[in-house]
Parts: structure tokens; C-alpha cells; sequence
């Protein structure tokens, strides 16, 4: 169903979850100055009445809001405590200390209300700071989390401290599949992993120093693991060997630069471990011998990211690899190093291609990739030099260009006709990025849309421009019947405060469901 351009009612159950969320937040403002006036007799009866007062908020939401909405409330709820916070911080500018960290007190501990055991996805780096501590200190009690990120944590300088506090979290926590413990992950909190965690799927202990070689043998006992993140940990190649044989449904191992020596390590001491299941390779190191090796032992890799070395490497080595379907090459020459003649060979199952510091790339190659790879879903061209062709691909397309593009990036130097040539013929892109060194015209603006109107598109990212004017947004807006988000209009040097205001007016006016909010991060939209 496709969705209008224009912004409907909010649905009864988001506006319901809202309001439950300012429900919230009112209980506790109501609650700030009797709690503060018993903590000034009586700490700790303060704080036995606050519990009191959650305890029953918390049963009450409990019961009576659905399961599968609580992620959604949880949401809504730090919304409106963060409000409050805000709030409280600018009434008590010159209030008394005690009375205000006794109400901030308050409004930080009514996030406990959510601690249910409907509460499925947790990620500390999206929760404010003030709050954080509540989620560390109480994470035993979210006995229903499938997702839990722990973020940095204390970035590998209290390890110690951390380890007791997440091992009796980690005890309650018997239903997570994904947890990210950077920097202060142990053995002994992976010790309690594999013995109460029993249906993790992904991993992720980057940066933790204290996970070495001593650490595969507690890994490999957890038998649902997937995929692991051990970038930046103690762990050498020998340990990621031992991992690969004995973790026998092991699909991804994150970035690994020795992913080479790991391969060839498994070869020379346990060669009966072939075919290995790894479906993701990662590696900044990839000589002919070990692209050969991952293509012998790993014959189910889907996704390969490599940065080339022309001494050292050969890159169509990688067409013997049947399932190959996402493609990320760093540092090559399309036409030198053979990505050309690989796109020939497997292009046709390619979906993902991600071509980075990636030279002799031209009008022919972008009609090349649009032609060998008819499935492609996502393509990327990072700090490349697209160059002037020499000579014009002259044969007569014989695939319509670039019909299943549905995200296009291009932070890459380029002309108007190659960069014309892929956006005028990819009609169903969701997903538009242009990079700083992208500068197009009203001009180009205006002839792209009168051939491409660009009615699926729902995000239009363009970073810089110094020469496009509001006559371009408006001719944008107009055509682009499915546009949710465009955004960098401040790095616009063509346009004025006073034209940006307009156009948000005209936007709120006309009733348009677009976001042209500054200052935040956009999560790509899934396709």
C-alpha cells in the first residue's frame, strides 16, 4: 500500500501510546515535591515510597498495555521524562541543590515504570545520559529482551567494575539473540553467556582487550551463534581459526585483516574442517593465494568486501564464488584489475555493489554495470574520480539501465551525463545521496525530473551545492510524489534563511508529509 504524500492522523494507537507516555511524565511531576520534602527527613523513606509509587505504575502498564506495543511505549515514554528533565533543569536554575537532585531523582527512576518483561529491544547509546545508569543498574529485570546494546560502556578504563553489575544482568536475560558489549567484555561475562543466554545468534565484543585466544574455547560452546564482531580484541588469527572449526554454524566473523592467515592456518592443520560456513568476508589484506583460499574453503560467502593490492592480488578469483551477491571493492581499477570482466561473470547475481577509491571509471563502465548487473539493488560510489570516456559505448543497450535501483550513492567526482545517466534511468529509487563533490544546476534539476520524475523517492540527501536555488526544492517537492525526508538544504549556499523558512511554511501549508529537520542523523529507509 502505497503511502500518501500528505501527512494523515496520527493512527489511535500511536496517539494512545503518546499519551500514555505524557501520562507518565505527569505522575511524575506530581510526585517530584512530596518526594522531595520526605527526602529532606528521610532519605531512605523516599526512596522506599518512589519504589512503591513505580511498582504500581509499573503493574498497571503492565496489565493493560499490549505486548507487542511496549518497545513502542518505551520510546514515548523517554520523550516525555526527557521533557520533564529538560524542564526541571530551567525551573531550578538558582533552586535549592538538594530539592532539584531530588526531583531529577524522581523523573530519572519513573523510566523504571517500562522494566517489564514485554520489553524486547534495548539500546543504551539512544537513552539519554541521565538515564543510563537506571538501565545498567536494573537490566536483570527486562527478563523478555531479544536485543540489547550495551554501547562502550566504560570504554575498557573500569572493566572490573562493569564485569559483576552485566554478569547479574546477563543471568536474568535468557531470551537475547543480538548483544553488543564493547570495550569491557571478559571471559567470565562470556562464561555467563553460554550458560544463560542460550539462543544468541549475534555477537558483538569489539574493542574489548580482554577477549584473547583463552576466549574461543568459552565462544565456541555457544552452538546458535551466526555472526560475531572481534575487531580491535587480543584475539590473533590462530584464535579465529580455532573459532571457524569448532563454531560450526558460523556465517560472519565481522572485519578480520588476517581473514588470509586464518584460512590458511584451518588448511595446514585442519583441512577435513572445509567447506567452513562463512558467508561474509571482510579484509583489508587480500593477496591472489588467500582470495583463492576463501573461495575453496568458504564457498557460501554472499558478501565480499576487499581492499585491493594490484602487486599482490588477483581479483577474478572471486567469480568462482556461486553465491556471491554483495560486492564492496576498495582501492582497484575497473577496467585494469578486471572488475569489468568479474561484473560479466557474476554481475547477474550481484544486488549490492560498492565501489570505493575505485579508478577508470567512465560513462562505459557505468552503461557496463548497468547491463551486466540487471538485479542491482544498492550502489555506491565513494571518493572515486570518475574520468572523461574516450570512446562512447556505441552498442544499443539491451537491458533498460538500472530498472531495480533502489539506492543510489555517489560521494564521487563526476559530470552531468554520468551522473544523468543513472538517475534519469533508475525509476524506482527510494534512496538518493550526493556527495560534497557532486555540484549540479536548477538546469540539471529540472531536465533529470522531466524525464525521471522520480515518484518512488523517499529520501534526497544532497550535501553541498553551491548553484541550486529554491526553484529546485520546489520543482523536487512537486515531482517526487513519495518524498519523506530532504535534508542539507543548510549547506545549500545558494539559498537564504528566509528561502529555507519558505519552504518549510510551504511544506506545513500544503499539508506534505516531508522532514526537512537540520541537525539529525537519518537512518537509511529499508527497502
Amino acid at each position: 500500500m502505497t503511502m500518501s504524500r500528505y501527512k494523515q492522523p496520527k493512527p489511535l494507537e500511536s496517539l494512545a501510546l503518546s499519551r500514555l507516555g505524557d501520562w507518565i511524565a505527569v505522575q511524575a511531576e506530581l510526585l517530584m515535591a512530596p518526594i522531595s520534602t520526605q527526602a529532606q527527613r528521610d532519605t531512605t523513606i523516599a526512596q522506599i515510597s518512589l519504589s512503591r509509587h513505580i511498582d504500581s505504575i509499573r503493574n498497571y502498564i503492565d496489565y493493560n498495555v499490549p505486548w507487542m506495543v511496549h518497545d513502542l511505549l518505551v520510546t514515548e515514554v523517554i520523550r516525555a521524562l526527557s521533557t520533564l528533565l529538560e524542564n526541571t533543569k530551567k525551573a531550578h536554575f538558582r533552586g535549592s541543590m538538594g530539592k532539584f537532585v531530588s526531583e531529577m531523582n524522581v523523573i530519572v527512576r519513573m523510566v523504571e515504570t517500562l522494566f517489564t518483561r514485554n520489553l524486547t529491544y534495548v539500546s543504551i547509546d539512544i537513552i539519554p545520559k541521565m538515564m543510563r545508569s537506571v538501565f545498567y543498574s536494573k537490566l536483570q529485570m527486562l527478563s523478555g529482551l531479544v536485543y540489547l546494546n550495551l554501547g562502550s560502556l566504560s570504554g575498557g578504563w573500569k572493566t572490573a567494575d562493569m564485569e559483576g553489575s552485566i554478569i547479574e544482568a546477563l543471568k536474568e536475560l535468557h531470551n537475547l539473540k543480538y548483544l553488543t558489549i564493547n570495550y569491557d567484555c571478559t571471559d567470565n561475562i562470556l562464561q555467563c553467556i553460554i550458560q544463560n543466554c542460550k539462543k544468541i545468534e549475534k555477537l558483538d565484543v569489539s574493542s574489548s582487550k580482554c577477549v584473547t585466544n583463552e576466549s574461543i574455547n568459552i565462544l565456541a560452546k555457544l552452538l546458535t551463534l551466526k555472526a560475531i564482531q572481534l575487531y580491535r580484541t587480543s584475539v590473533t588469527y590462530e584464535g579465529f581459526a580455532r573459532l571457524l572449526v569448532k563454531s560450526k554454524n558460523l556465517e560472519d566473523i565481522g572485519r578480520c585483516d588476517d581473514i588470509g592467515k586464518v584460512l590458511e592456518y584451518i588448511d595446514l592443520t585442519t583441512s577435513s574442517a572445509r567447506p567452513l560456513k562463512l558467508k561474509t568476508y571482510v579484509s583489508r589484506y587480500a593477496p591472489a593465494n588467500h582470495l583463492q583460499l576463501a573461495v575453496d574453503m568458504c564457498p557460501a560467502i554472499r558478501s565480499m568486501t576487499v581492499f585491493h593490492n594490484a602487486v599482490h592480488g588477483d581479483l577474478m578469483m572471486l567469480i568462482g564464488l556461486k553465491d556471491l551477491c554483495e560486492l564492496k571493492l576498495l582501492s582497484c581499477d575497473f577496467y585494469g584489475d578486471q572488475v569489468k570482466q568479474i561484473l560479466q561473470v557474476k554481475g547477474c547475481n550481484i544486488i549490492h555493489l560498492h565501489l570505493e577509491h575505485v579508478d577508470q571509471i567512465d560513462l562505459n563502465a557505468l552503461m557496463y554495470i548497468s547491463q551486466m548487473c540487471p538485479l542491482l539493488e544498492h550502489l555506491t560510489l565513494y571518493n572515486c574520480t570518475l574520468i572523461q570516456h574516450t570512446s562512447l559505448y556505441t552498442k544499443k543497450l539491451e537491458l533498460l539501465p538500472f530498472r531495480n535501483l533502489k539506492k543510489f550513492t555517489c560521494v564521487a567526482t563526476c559530470n552531468d551525463d554520468q551522473l544523468s545517466f543513472v538517475l534519469t534511468n533508475c525509476l524506482n529509487v527510494e534512496y538518493i545521496h550526493l556527495g560534497t563533490a557532486v555540484n549540479i544546476t536548477d538546469e540539471f534539476v529540472f531536465k533529470l525530473l522531466d524525464k525521471n520524475p522520480l515518484i518512488h523517492l523517499k529520501e534526497f540527501r544532497i550535501m553541498h551545492s553551491d548553484f541550486l536555488t529554491i526553484v529546485s526544492i520546489e520543482r523536487i517537492i512537486q515531482s517526487c510524489m513519495s518524498l519523506r525526508i530532504l535534508v542539507e538544504l543548510e549547506s545549500w549556499t545558494s539559498l537564504t534563511e528566509s528561502d529555507r523558512e519558505y519552504v518549510r511554511n510551504y511544506i506545513k501549508v500544503s499539508n506534505f508529509n516531508i522532514d526537512m529537520a537540520p541537525i539529525r542523523r537519518y537512518e537509511v529507509l529499508n527497502n
